[in-house]
């Protein structure tokens, strides 16, 4: 027998290696285990159970062997007091490569069964192997270091001592600490952790690892399924109603997929009053800053609950899925979803591209047909009508053109310019209820398109309605967007100077205002000819240059000679008419009217004199320089 303290116990006091085959350890029923192969082992059992459950497995083992151990160091080695014999088993962690154990404070007497100890696990094998296969966990995870100092004190106490690991490196802590108390010190606080080392029927643990590998494989051939039958759709052209179906038969399940305006792209086994409920409206918040990766709801009076993911592109949301299920949503789900959504947003993109493609091939001809005068928009009608496109028909053109209303530079190069650009032509394009897929032509800071009459009067609505309807909708307090509309179409020979005019009409309301506004060209009346030969500008120096003299006069004594000779020349040059109109007396308008002709050397009786007048009135009145009450 040896006779030894705990700190002079070392390896060659336990071991003697024999040259005969087949011989132990000294006969001490012990083995050698490489580490690494624990490590294999203890992966495996968690992969396999459950971090929770290889948790219990690997305590209750290593409960065992510290039981185990301690027996055999106290029936092989004579130590010099029971007290040794309890100091060597944290001596063994060290000896075993398994961790340093060291005291920090250490309260034991085993005569009165009392025992409180502290500590620290240094150089922990089991962080190692843990690491190596895991990433950091939340927890502590030395749980062989635990179960054996719980086993081991334990059978040199005479009762159960349980240990805690209350720091861990495996959970990014400095260090492995521990404290070890008997279960009486512990209290209520030791519950949680006796559950682990009770006895349990592994039968039970085997059938539901069973049960939870079968469902695991059911889940991944559905989503394999899924995945593919989305895939092979896409790839044919299949709808979105296809997705629908195929989303809900795997799920056996209500689908719901809508656009981002809440609008239905398909649906699988739903009904009206089903689909208003499933409809993402109801429950998405627009506003809120980071976009949630699904969102479930719980639906009053009703077996089922609902399940939402986004379908996004660019990190912009494009539309939504909605799902019923009759039980709480788990990662399954939500990874199907997920990936249906990546599935529908590539068709998306897909149809986002076509219809850009197709619309910039649109958008050259309409340069071409805008700039062809007469000789070739037979061959420009024959490729729009190859695009399913029919000029024919009676059309209004718009031309759209925003400006900065601080920035005179070319800011058309500017992020917020683009967004306009593209939001404006992602409503012309079909994304909004109020447009159809129409040709546009976008060049710098304009675009420009025809809108068939067919269309507007299918909506109800006139051309001045769509006009301020598409200005609503792009309008912004730092851009100045101008909106003109020509006259309509009676032939293809027509969009050329149409669209001349629908230019000059937002130049006149560029220089009229710094406001957005929409203003077309029949507005201009017989201003339209020298709108084509003069830019505003010329016309308001000429209207100026006629009326010079009486725009001083007002602007020295404060009348209203201007103002009267406009309603004397809408009222036909008749005074009477014109002197009721403004509520004067006749010997004030004849008056007004004697003063009028002097300043301006005109008589105003003759016909041939005063249409220079009327034309220089009709310039102030379009410019906004005379307000019509």
């Amino acid at each position: 027998m040896l006779k030894l303290k705990a700190n002079e116990f070392t390896l060659n006091n336990m071991l003697t290696i024999s040259t005969k085959p087949g011989e132990r350890l000294q006969d001490l029923n012990f083995s050698l285990s490489s580490m690494d192969a624990w490590g294999v082992l203890r992966t495996d059992l968690i992969n396999a159970l459950g971090i929770q459950r290889a948790k219990r497995f690997i305590l209750r083992y290593a409960y065992r062997t510290g039981m185990h151990e301690a027996r055999i160091l106290k029936e092989r080695i004579d130590w010099n007091s029971e007290l040794e014999w309890l100091i060597a088993g944290s001596k063994m962690h060290d000896l075993t490569g398994r961790a340093l154990s060291y005291p920090e404070h250490f309260n034991v007497d085993m005569e009165e069964g009392n025992f409180n100890v502290s500590g620290y696990w240094i150089d922990s094998a089991e962080v190692k192997q843990h690491l190596e296969y895991f990433p950091m966990s939340n927890e502590a995870i030395c749980y062989f270091l635990i179960g054996y100092a719980s086993g081991y004190t334990s059978e040199c106490m005479g009762k159960k001592i349980i240990f805690k690991e209350v720091k861990c490196k495996g959970k990014g802590d400095e260090h492995c600490s521990y404290i070890g108390k008997t279960i009486e010190e512990w209290g209520d606080e030791i519950t949680e952790e006796l559950l682990y080392y009770e006895d349990e029927d592994m039968s039970d643990e085997l059938d539901q690892m069973y049960r939870r590998i079968e469902r695991q494989k059911d889940r991944l051939e559905t989503g394999y399924a899924v995945s593919r039958n989305l895939t092979k759709a896409m790839l044919q052209g299949g709808s979105f109603k296809e997705f629908a179906e195929i989303l809900g038969q795997s799920l056996h399940s209500s689908v719901l997929i809508e656009n981002q305006y809440y609008e239905t792209l398909g649906t699988y086994r739903g009904n009206p009053g089903l689909e208003e409920k499933m409809s993402a409206v109801n429950f998405w918040e627009e506003k809120t800053e980071n976009i949630p990766e699904y969102v479930e709801t719980e639906l009053k009076d009703k077996t089922f609950t609902l399940l939402t993911v986004p379908i996004l592109l660019e990190n912009n949301i494009f539309g939504f899925i909605t799902v019923t299920l009759n039980r709480r949503a788990d990662n399954f789900h939500v990874d199907l979803l997920e990936r249906v959504a990546v599935v529908i947003a590539l068709y998306m993109q897909n149809e986002r591209v076509a219809i850009e493609t197709e619309q910039r091939l649109k958008g050259e001809l309409l340069e071409q047909l805008f700039n062809g005068k007469n000789k070739d928009v037979g061959e420009i009608h024959n490729r729009f009508s190859y695009l399913g496109y029919d000029l024919n028909r009676p059309h209004y053109i718009i031309y759209i053109e925003i400006n900065d209303r601080n920035i005179e530079e070319e800011f058309y190069a500017n992020v917020n310019y683009l967004k306009v650009r593209n939001q404006l032509t992602d409503l012309f394009q079909g994304g909004n209820k109020y447009t159809v897929n129409i040709p546009v032509l976008t060049k710098l800071n304009t675009i420009q398109t025809i809108v068939p009459k067919e269309y507007l009067d299918k909506e109800k609505i006139t051309i001045q309605e769509f006009g301020n309807r598409l200005l609503k909708k792009i309008d912004r307090e730092d851009k100045q967007v101008a909106i003109g509309i020509s006259d309509i179409t009676e032939k293809i020979q027509d969009f050329h100077n149409r669209m001349k005019e629908a230019k000059k009409a937002v130049e006149l309301a560029k220089y009229r205002s710094k406001d957005s506004s929409v203003i077309l060209a029949n507005e201009l009346g017989n201003l339209t000819l020298f709108l084509h030969a003069r830019e505003p500008e010329e016309l308001e120096l000429f209207a100026k240059e006629k009326l010079k003299e009486i725009l001083e006069y007002d602007e020295k004594k404060n009348s209203e000679l201007l103002e009267t000779l406009f309603y004397y020349s809408q009222n036909e040059f008749n005074l009477h008419k014109t002197a009721r109109e403004m509520s004067i007396s006749i010997s004030g308008m004849r008056y007004r009217i004697l003063r009028i002709e002097e300043l301006l050397s005109v008589d105003l009786s003759n016909s041939s004199s005063r249409f220079e007048i009327q034309m220089a009135l009709q310039i102030f009145l379009l410019l906004g320089k005379i307000k019509r009450t």
